[in-house]
């Protein structure tokens, strides 16, 4: 499985009530910009879906293989994305 990281864009909600000089402050805000590190799961044309936590099968331990903190982030959001590693 690869390892990847990568920066991208979130999507923002702010709730309740504004006047004009505070709503012209949120809609000015800077973009809120993440950056992830994590397994590939999957990569589409659409979206990249990522894990962070990954524990492989361990038939000693009778452990089926099972992933963690799951993120589907939409293709158009990503930035500087770069694969940094493999998983045994």
């Amino acid at each position: 499985m690869k390892i990847v990281k990568f920066e991208w864009k979130d999507a923002f909600c702010n709730t309740g009530w504004f006047d004009k000089e505070e709503l012209k402050k949120v809609v000015e805000d800077k973009d809120l910009w993440c950056w992830t590190i994590g397994m590939l799961l999957k990569k589409t044309p659409k979206e990249i879906i990522i894990c962070s936590n990954w524990v492989p099968a361990n038939k000693n331990h009778f452990v089926n293989e099972k992933y963690s903190n799951i993120q589907k982030i939409p293709r158009t959001w990503i930035r500087n994305y770069k694969v940094i590693g493999n998983t045994k």
